[in-house]
């Protein structure tokens, strides 16, 4: 786990003006909506903490009352990946549907940068982060978790408090294990990208696999891919099937191959993870792992929005609740690179 990086800074709450002033959090509403029922001592109390505090109130809990625009920040890993843009899709429909834009930073999986980018998105004045953290360590995602509604996306929840929405790698790694041992083949290698503080993929295919099969680990990209192949190959000539981390690493594999001589599937099957729009169109079509990526941006929203509105509902952050954990499903998607 990456260590060093401190927790991104984040404003003040309605929850520490309420205790600061010794009130209510209704109480710090009614003085800034200048309603009845606060004597004028207490209002006068409470509006002066607020400017001490420089609290100012939260555009996101107000917009999901008023339909007023408000921001919410999406944090991803490679914006050059075209999952990612899928993905951003389904965050932004789902989010103008709610009355709210939506930042976009991308990060490059650097811990220091996804730090950074969480930390320029709530100076900024959003309400609620998405975030695809691959780098940042669990006690930094529970702490910008504390001060603003948080949804991690496809990696494990850093505490059951905080929200996360990940697509099943483990059953679709399985799944593609089983395919492959179907059609044969009993000597398997896997290519691993190299990001992500979680290894689900991995730990899932040397469950499947027979033991003791190769794993090599590279950058999650077309390049990567090929190099790891390549690595693989060298060290295991005998491996008759790759799965990979993700589709643009199983055409770095299927280049990797062709380079080498061996055809694809004969010499040696290919399967791939996510069914991005260029795997059906590949040579062979790629075989693969589908997750809908819309559907993941779409559930990231609706969940940030429900954990908004419950942590409006609860006075004290000391007994918040356990929040969502969603688990989208995935499907192998057989073509003809396996």
């Amino acid at each position: 786990m990456e260590t060093g990086h401190a927790a991104p800074s984040v404003r003040v709450t309605i929850d520490d003006v309420a205790r600061a002033a010794g009130v209510s959090r209704q109480t710090v509403s009614r003085a800034m909506n200048g309603k009845g029922e606060i004597s004028a001592a207490t209002r006068r109390r409470v509006l002066a903490t607020i400017e001490d505090l420089d609290y100012r109130p939260s555009m996101f809990a107000r917009g999901m009352r008023t339909q007023r625009a408000g921001t919410v920040g999406l944090i991803l890993s490679d914006i050059a990946n075209p999952f990612f843009p899928a993905v951003a899709r389904g965050v932004f429909d789902a989010a103008a549907a709610r009355g709210f834009s939506v930042v976009v930073h991308n990060t490059d999986a650097h811990a220091g940068r996804e730090s950074a980018a969480a930390r320029e998105i709530l100076e900024r004045g959003a309400e609620g982060v998405i975030g695809f953290f691959e780098a940042l360590g669990d006690e930094e995602l529970v702490g910008l978790h504390r001060r603003v509604p948080l949804v991690v996306a496809d990696r494990r929840a850093p505490a059951p408090t905080v929200a996360a929405v990940s697509s099943d790698f483990a059953t679709g790694t399985r799944l593609a294990v089983e395919h492959l041992h179907a059609c044969g083949h009993r000597r398997l290698g896997m290519l691993d990208g190299a990001v992500g503080l979680d290894h689900v993929r991995r730990h899932a295919f040397t469950a499947a696999a027979a033991s003791g099969a190769p794993v090599v680990t590279g950058p999650p990209t077309i390049t990567g891919g090929a190099a790891a192949a390549g690595e693989l190959l060298r060290e295991h000539p005998d491996v008759t099937a790759l799965v990979a981390f993700n589709d643009l690493m199983a055409v770095g594999a299927i280049r990797a191959l062709r380079e080498r001589g061996r055809r694809v599937p004969d010499d040696c099957a290919v399967v791939g993870f996510d069914d991005l729009t260029l795997a059906a169109d590949l040579d062979p079509p790629l075989t693969t792992v589908h997750t809908d990526k819309y559907e993941l941006g779409r559930t990231l929203v609706e969940v940030l929005d429900a954990v908004a509105r419950a942590r409006r509902e609860v006075r004290d952050q000391d007994t918040e609740q356990d929040t969502p954990q969603r688990l989208l499903p995935a499907a192998l998607v057989v073509r003809r690179s396996a």
